[in-house]
């Protein structure tokens, strides 16, 4: 995970809020919200925002993302058109939105809320550690650990991590490139393994 900029909210979600508050059931009104179009728009506003990765483990989304209260709105019906609540996550049932489903705990973190980088450390073999407590249930809760993502993250980042150590010792100029660009998906895990190989 890492830190995520919030758009401006869209009209349309500002006037369902309106529209449905009260009147039916939010999962109702949820359902009626995605049958007029106007939650692909807001599902579409996020992944551009988040560069089409999830936003919990940073993969990219393909055609499976799905809008994921971060609060489930079976919780707090007030929730349910928040957009600071509303993010947009892969849809496999090992991890992200599908693994946490309907809990919530208040030890996570909403990456538009807070930065969580820190929290996280990515080794090449494609494992996540947790720098804290939080952190380490946090990659438990949201399955950032499971054998698939470990799996793909390994094959990403050891080619990565590689291409680095040759080009630092055989062209260090060509390094600059790397510094400027944000590599997709696992941004942090690809920073941090950067960072770790120049010394930043």
């Amino acid at each position: 995970m890492h830190k995520l900029n919030r758009p401006t909210e869209l009209t349309e979600l500002a006037q369902a809020r309106r529209t449905y508050t009260g009147t039916i059931s939010q999962d109702e009104a949820w359902k009626n919200f995605g049958d007029n179009g106007e939650r692909t728009k807001v599902r579409e506003q996020l992944e551009n925002t988040q560069n089409y990765l999830c936003a919990y483990c940073e993969n990219t989304l393909a055609n499976d993302g799905h809008i994921d209260h971060f609060k489930p709105k079976s919780l707090d019906w007030r929730v349910t058109f928040d957009w600071d609540n509303l993010v947009v996550s892969c849809t496999y049932n090992d991890s992200c939105g599908k693994k946490k489903d309907n809990d919530f705990e208040f030890y996570w973190l909403n990456p538009y809320s807070t930065d969580p980088e820190e929290m996280f450390k990515f080794y090449a073999n494609g494992q996540i550690r947790g720098t804290s407590a939080d952190a380490e249930n946090i990659i438990k809760d949201f399955g950032l650990d499971c054998p698939r993502l470990e799996k793909k993250r390994n094959g990403i980042l050891e080619s990565y991590q590689k291409v680095l150590l040759d080009l630092a010792t055989e062209q260090p100029d060509a390094l600059e490139y790397f510094l400027q660009a944000e590599e997709s998906p696992f941004p942090t895990a690809h920073k941090q393994i950067l960072n770790e190989i120049i010394g930043a």
